[in-house]
């Protein structure tokens, strides 16, 4: 009602990307110029979604993400290409805490799920989620984050279901090299099995992951499981596929960011 269009269908952005037509057009939407004003109150109402992306408690949250996605779903795109701006404003900066990290993985994982991520903003998210996918903040002796790693595999997840193969393709490799360190070398199991996951994704549907079918047989659910085999027997198989195609991305994550880990067992595993 009230003029505004409804945007495509889920997963419709990367699958029409290649040809002439906008998402809109594919799904036979006539986009009415004259009626693309949104009411004020659905402002008000994104402003407050947005703002619970941040929120304390990881339930709101989620259900803001959620709503985020299902509003997008029925804006006009040059509109929905403004609640995507405002969220990485937002929730993407050094400056903001683990749960505004958190609470924007989800939601860019709900407007991918939905087709509503265009493929032009890829090379603007995808950066984003790979910083992500090794977020750590340290607060005194222990450390959060393991719930922004988390989503952000999800996002991962999200992509490979919402594109076609030829629009994700540029932005693979990125993809491919912050998910393979994160499946090894994260702290925290449920970190690497979701990186798995995201890897299985991309894998079966988008052909394109470099030595794909040697990464899912090395790196799956099980091998994961535990640290200390993820570490020195997986790792050193990943590093050993295709001529080394992730190995000096493992070696520089394992002295960037593990060397120097909070958690002497994680230092231990990265020496040895």
């Amino acid at each position: 009602g009230g003029g505004v269009s409804p945007f495509a269908p889920p997963a419709r952005a990367g699958r029409v990307a290649d040809k002439d037509t906008t998402p809109g057009e594919e799904a036979g939407v006539e986009e009415d110029e004259g009626g693309e004003d949104v009411p004020e109150q659905v402002e008000d109402v994104i402003e407050l979604l947005l703002a619970s992306l941040s929120d304390s408690d990881t339930v709101v949250r989620w259900a803001a993400a959620k709503g985020v996605g299902r509003i997008t779903n029925r804006l006009p795109r040059d509109f929905g290409d403004q609640v995507l701006e405002s969220l990485l404003d937002r929730c993407f900066t050094f400056r903001e805490t683990d749960k505004a990290w958190h609470g924007g993985c989800l939601a860019l994982a709900e407007l991918t799920r939905r087709g509503l991520l265009l493929p032009d903003r890829l090379s603007t998210v995808v950066p984003l989620v790979c910083q992500a996918l090794h977020f750590e903040q340290v607060c005194g002796n222990h450390a959060v984050g393991q719930h922004v790693r988390d989503a952000a595999c999800y996002v991962c997840w999200a992509f490979a279901r919402a594109y076609a193969p030829e629009v994700l393709e540029p932005h693979v490799p990125q993809i491919a090299s912050a998910l393979i360190q994160v499946a090894v070398f994260d702290r925290e199991i449920n970190c690497r099995r979701a990186a798995a996951a995201a890897v299985q994704e991309h894998v079966g549907r988008q052909g394109t992951f470099p030595n794909g079918i040697d990464v899912v047989t090395v790196a799956d659910y099980w091998t994961l499981s535990a640290r200390r085999p993820a570490y020195l027997v997986v790792a050193p198989q990943l590093a050993a596929l295709g001529g080394g195609t992730y190995r000096l991305d493992l070696i520089n994550h394992l002295v960037d960011r593990k060397l120097a880990h909070q958690d002497v067992q994680i230092r231990i595993l990265a020496g040895q």
